[in-house]
């Protein structure tokens, strides 16, 4: 007698397609069953046969059928077997496999897919259950269909208990399943929509996640080669647990990476490379999406471990520091996520911005945190030619500059090369080649989009020849200015960058009365280093509520950090004074808030001006870290004279009887005064269609001092007093 060699499904349909048509045998048979115990099933013969097939002459005939059904069910398991030594994956028995699942409970899965194949399944299960409309199998329709007895039905109703596996993960919990008023036998079974798709084998993201998530193939991802810092040691890791996993040596196989670091410094590119190189899927989700959902945040976790805990997959949970911002707002669900991924995911990639570790962790989990580091700028170079060579660059593009002047993520070097590109195209063709001034204003919309929402953006305009300073504080201007031009030498070529942690920026006090130039130096200074100038309003950074004033603070030095903008703060007093004596809860913060000032400003390496109009009433620790404190004295006659000659633009209409020692010998009055008399005198003499002359200027002179609230007496200002009186 021939061996009859049995050969394995050639997929998971092919297998289900014999689940099918063994459930079709069992529903004749069981509609045989209830016409001979005389039920009325509301369907003829030739009814059932087309629905189900067989041949009207057997239709009744229990023991044909039953035979049929024996047979099937060896020839089912024989495939099984075969399949499964040959390593074939078939999803139903994956399932099975995965949650534990009984032969009864993948049974009951066959009978709620039928009707998700096939409509002609809703008129049986209608006619059966002489349910009128009714579309799905109620739990006491599958409990007759497949048990035999009365006590194999009450033993069997514990599988639709609302936690077993089969209801918690692979029916849809809504509707009448979930209702405490609806006896149990009662309630009506559907499976859950992505559970379909997945039975047929559709790689898809269940459609409740896709708001949060994306599911990414292989095949989708892209090898990169520039971010491989730690790549060989997460492969070798995970391998090696793999591999222990498989040989039963090893049981813990969880493992949690938490990447920290800039936006656009390569974590989730490295994430990919990581999946590429094991060959596996990823869900890669957006806690804050997560967060904002319209889903419930515990059901969205028991899609989300479905999901990667039955594809295989690997997990990657971006933005995860806004999980940590508000540590009492979010605690409980952090602590939520966290069961989720030690009992469901087997490799997690946490990406964020700040450092954290856990404080409660699975014992089923390890964690890991690796901190992604800003490149030097020797390795932003390489990033800049690496990248740059796969656009139409001006010849004379140099990348020392950009490299230096912008601590820029790998990501950010790639927006600002599209947002110049695009610039370039837009303004011009796209044959026209990509210059230093596009790629310098790229960088900075690339750097401070957030920066401008806290602080305002001012365009110097003032060079050396326009400030008058007395010669010493001139020459601490001109200092500023040198450190920071040799700033690579001394920290790179030198080595000074391996002795210090911090205070590797330059940090500066201007100080003196209103108006004596304070303002007028930034600009100066920033005008030379060719870098862009914010000035902070105090007002929007400072925060009645706990915490919020140190928020704004790292969001200010974060932003100002990837482009070396000179930070501004204007009338600093306000936001730096000196630490109170602790009398009450807002002293205590008061205080916490001037620490952390303090130590954000030794962590930024780029360059904060603190200006204020009383130095007795800034806090003495700062001033003693401070590399430069420069003081702006109130003009003397001599200085003054400079500044009312250098005030009028060499387009201003001028008369030239203007008596400049007059006025720097009676106008005792500052730089930002002076600005404001030679500004308004220049308006007097607009209206009056002349030229500026000692008239005007006499004329912006009353209106400065009431202003100011000092009296302009005939007998200070003669003679040219004698040209306003009559006004």
């Amino acid at each position: 007698m021939d061996t009859v060699i049995t050969t394995p499904y050639g997929s998971s349909r092919e297998h289900l397609a014999d689940e099918i048509k063994r459930l079709n045998l069992l529903l004749r048979l069981h509609i045989a069953k209830e016409q001979q115990a005389g039920r009325t099933i509301q369907l003829t013969a030739e009814e059932i046969c087309e629905l189900l097939g067989g041949d009207v002459s057997t239709c009744y005939d229990t023991t044909l059928m039953t035979n049929e059904l024996t047979q099937l069910d060896s020839q089912i398991s024989a495939t099984l077997e075969v399949s499964s030594q040959q390593g074939i994956y078939l999803s139903l028995p994956h399932i099975s496999k995965i949650y534990g699942l009984s032969p009864f409970e993948e049974r009951c899965i066959v009978i709620c897919l039928a009707p998700e194949l096939d409509r002609k399944y809703e008129k049986v299960y209608s006619s059966i259950q002489n349910e009128i409309g009714t579309k799905s199998p109620s739990i006491d329709f599958v409990l007759k269909l497949l048990t035999g007895s009365e006590e194999e039905r009450t033993g069997y109703r514990k599988v639709f208990d609302p936690q077993t596996a089969l209801m918690k993960y692979l029916m849809e919990t809504g509707g009448s399943l979930m209702d405490p008023n609806v006896p149990l036998i009662a309630r009506f079974l559907k499976l859950d929509d992505w559970i379909v798709s997945y039975l047929l084998d559709y790689q898809v993201l269940d459609s409740r996640l896709a708001h949060a998530a994306k599911l990414i193939t292989v095949a989708d991802m892209q090898k990169d080669v520039i971010i491989t810092a730690v790549q060989e040691d997460v492969i070798r890791f995970m391998s090696y647990y793999q591999i222990c996993g498989q040989n039963g040596v090893l049981q813990r196989t969880k493992q949690i990476f938490y990447f920290y670091g800039p936006e656009g410094s390569g974590k989730k590119t490295y994430v990919k490379t990581v999946c590429k190189d094991l060959g596996m899927k990823l869900v890669l989700v957006d806690a804050e999406k997560i967060l904002s959902s319209e889903v419930p945040y515990s059901e969205l976790l028991r899609l989300l471990g479905r999901q990667v805990m039955m594809e295989n997959t690997l997990l990657c949970i971006e933005n995860f520091h806004s999980l940590l911002v508000e540590n009492e707002l979010h605690q409980g669900k952090l602590n939520m996520l966290l069961q989720m991924l030690a009992a469901y995911s087997k490799l997690t990639f946490l990406l964020g911005l700040i450092p954290w570790t856990p404080s409660m962790l699975s014992d089923e989990a390890d964690f890991i945190a690796y901190e992604f580091l800003y490149p030097s700028a020797a390795e932003r170079k390489a990033l800049w030619e690496k990248f740059g060579a796969n656009y139409n660059l001006a010849p004379e593009v140099n990348f020392d500059g950009l490299a230096a002047k912008f601590r820029f993520t790998p990501g950010q070097i790639l927006a600002a090369l599209d947002h110049a590109e695009s610039f370039v195209i837009w303004n011009t063709s796209s044959n026209s080649l990509i210059g230093e001034t596009e790629l310098y204003n790229a960088c900075y919309d690339q750097s401070n989009r957030k920066l401008s929402s806290l602080a305002q953006k001012i365009k110097p305009l003032y060079t050396w020849d326009m400030i008058i300073l007395p010669s010493d504080q001139m020459s601490q201007l001109e200092e500023i200015c040198s450190q920071v031009k040799h700033k690579s030498i001394v920290y790179g070529d030198w080595g000074f960058d391996n002795r210090l942690s911090l205070g590797k920026g330059l940090n500066a006090m201007f100080w003196g009365p209103p108006g004596s130039g304070k303002t007028m130096a930034a600009e100066v200074v920033a005008n030379d280093l060719g870098l862009e100038l914010y000035k902070i309003d105090v007002s929007q950074i400072i925060s009645k509520y706990i915490g919020e004033t140190e928020k704004n603070l790292a969001a200010i030095f974060a932003e100002a950090e990837t482009s070396n903008s000179i930070l501004f703060f204007d009338e600093a007093d306000a936001l730096f004074g000196k630490r109170s004596e602790v009398k009450d809860a807002h002293d205590r913060y008061a205080n916490v808030e001037t620490s952390y000032l303090l130590q954000k400003m030794e962590e930024y390496e780029g360059v904060v001006i603190l200006a204020t109009n009383l130095l007795q009433n800034i806090d003495e620790a700062f001033i003693r870290r401070l590399q430069f404190s420069v003081q702006f004295p109130f003009p003397e006659k001599e200085q003054r004279e400079l500044i009312w000659r250098g005030i009028f633009p060499a387009e201003a209409p001028l008369d030239a009887n203007i008596d400049y020692a007059f006025m720097a010998d009676k106008f005792i009055l500052a730089g930002g005064s002076i600005k404001n008399i030679a500004l308004s005198a220049a308006f007097y003499a607009a209206q009056d269609s002349c030229l500026i002359g000692m008239k005007q200027i006499m004329l912006g002179a009353r209106r400065e001092y009431n202003k100011l609230g000092k009296v302009f007496l005939k007998s200070d200002f003669d003679p040219y007093y004698q040209l306003i009186e009559v006004i």
